[in-house]
């Protein structure tokens, strides 16, 4: 029996998660692994826990699900607030919050509309695709007339989707026109618009069997989408075709990130920058595909400085349930890493309140969260699995032996240690990692192949987690089964 030299698995996550169903282990790199589960990869070469959820204000409205945030600014920043939407049961209803409780601002809408906006000349413009468009000046009742918006010239076109776009508002997502995109006037000096829809709109490829699902500027385009398709509007007109064959069916997926517009596709997230858009989803390819199609239209994103996260519901995975799944992808480092939570965020966006930028959910439960804060998903404990790669330490045919290794991990707080070996598929346990350096000694662990996994529940302050050494080893050459 030959002495190895030890082995040291560090860098973990270093290039995220890569999937099984995309690369075989003998080409992953040891810097990756094949299972995440709540932990990310932010302090390059080592795994952490994420952080929590946490409420704000007293549950909106138990059982149903967030269908609108968003962020109203004023000039006079004492307006500033937080809008959700959420239905009662019988209607929709818009709350309004400054980081405490909730309160009602506009009732009565149509119940389970989503419900998107957008700020100009001062005013929040809400549209649903249900109700005639209305207008908020951040004090007492949404107006449905006059200026600087005049939304009663559009009162007999109700729309979905909504978007500024130079010095005009443009909307689209009307049942009776779905192809085609309305927009105002310019703003005039005194700030006000008017809309006249009888014809001041463009139809956009109305032939191409597909209806209007989100808009988005980006530069110096408006990018008008349809579930397989992205039109380019520059105000002289939109490309004479569609730019590629690419599209979106969620409003809530389009999320601008710091290199790009990103959005989910039937074939998976895409990034596009300008030019042809490219599919930045292929490590994760199997969560992808397991998203149901009946849940395409529900995605919803969001971003912080540094990620693109979507929530894409329930996930059934190589015969593995995953429940209120959000995938999540960091820009710098083109890693992916995948997270659950207690509940399913229905919607997401940034807060600034004019001295913290915060990343804001809604749920499926009637709450609204500060997202990445606690220990605790508002109050239910955080779990979480991690797997390695495989190791075979050399040729693969030689059967090694392990008997004594190491667990190094910052705050370590309990996670339990399993390995699994060759092809069994039956994670055994070693014990729990209660401090900096946790050593496992006579194991006497005979394999051809090796990899571990890391699991837990966690109330407590994230930990990091730095690896494994891989102490005394033996190699015990060719052994004929």
């Amino acid at each position: 029996m030959q002495p190895l030299e030890p082995k040291i698995i560090n860098n973990i996550g270093i290039y995220g998660l890569i999937r099984q169903a995309e690369v075989d282990d003998s080409l992953v790199p040891d810097g990756a692994v094949t299972e995440a589960i709540n932990v990310h990869f932010d302090r390059k070469g080592a795994v952490t826990l994420r952080e929590g959820l946490t409420g704000i204000g007293s549950q909106i409205s138990s059982g149903y699900s967030c269908l609108g945030l968003y962020n109203a600014l004023f000039s006079d920043s004492s307006k500033n607030c937080l809008l959700s939407v959420f239905s009662d049961g019988t209607n929709n209803d818009i709350y309004t919050s400054t980081g405490g409780n909730w309160s009602k601002t506009l009732q009565d809408d149509t119940a389970g509309a989503k419900t998107r906006f957008v700020t100009f000349s001062d005013r929040v413009i809400r549209v649903n695709g249900q109700d005639a468009m209305k207008v908020w000046d951040g004090d007492g009742a949404w107006d449905t007339s006059s200026n600087p918006i005049n939304p009663d010239d559009m009162v007999s076109y109700p729309t979905k989707y909504i978007e500024r776009y130079k010095a005009r508002v443009y909307t689209a997502g009307n049942s009776t026109y779905p192809d085609r995109l309305f927009y105002s006037s310019v703003v005039d000096s005194s700030g006000n618009i008017t809309w006249t829809p009888g014809t001041d709109y463009v139809d956009i490829s109305p032939n191409d069997g597909e209806n209007i699902s989100a808009l988005k500027r980006f530069g110096t385009e408006l990018l008008v989408f349809k579930p397989n398709y992205i039109y380019r509007f520059t105000t002289s007109g939109v490309d004479p075709n569609a730019l590629i064959k690419i599209g979106t069916r969620s409003q809530e997926s389009v999320v601008e990130g710091k290199k790009g517009i990103y959005f989910h596709n039937d074939n998976g997230f895409y990034l596009y920058n300008g030019g042809y858009p490219t599919e930045k989803s292929r490590p994760i390819s199997d969560f992808v595909d397991a998203i149901p199609y009946s849940y395409y239209d529900d995605i919803t994103g969001w971003a912080d400085e540094d990620h693109i996260y979507w929530s894409v519901g329930d996930l059934t995975v190589n015969g593995k349930s995953y429940t209120n799944v959000v995938l999540r992808y960091t820009e710098s480092a083109d890693i992916w890493t995948i997270y659950s939570y207690a509940t399913e965020l229905s919607f997401g966006t940034t807060y600034n309140n004019g001295s913290t930028i915060y990343r804001i959910v809604g749920d499926d439960n009637g709450y609204v969260y500060l997202f990445n804060s606690g220990n605790t998903d508002n109050g239910t404990a955080i779990s979480y699995k991690l797997r390695t790669k495989w190791y075979d330490l050399g040729i693969k045919s030689y059967q090694k032996v392990l008997n004594d290794f190491s667990g190094i991990c910052e705050k370590a707080q309990g996670s339990t240690v399993f390995y699994e070996i060759d092809d069994t598929n039956q994670p055994k346990q070693l014990g729990q990692l209660r401090k900096y350096i946790t050593n496992f000694t006579g194991k006497s662990i005979k394999f051809h192949r090796i990899r571990f996994h890391l699991r837990g529940i966690s109330e407590q302050e994230p930990f990091v987690f730095q690896g494994f050494e891989l102490l005394k080893l033996f190699n015990e050459g060719y052994i004929k089964q």
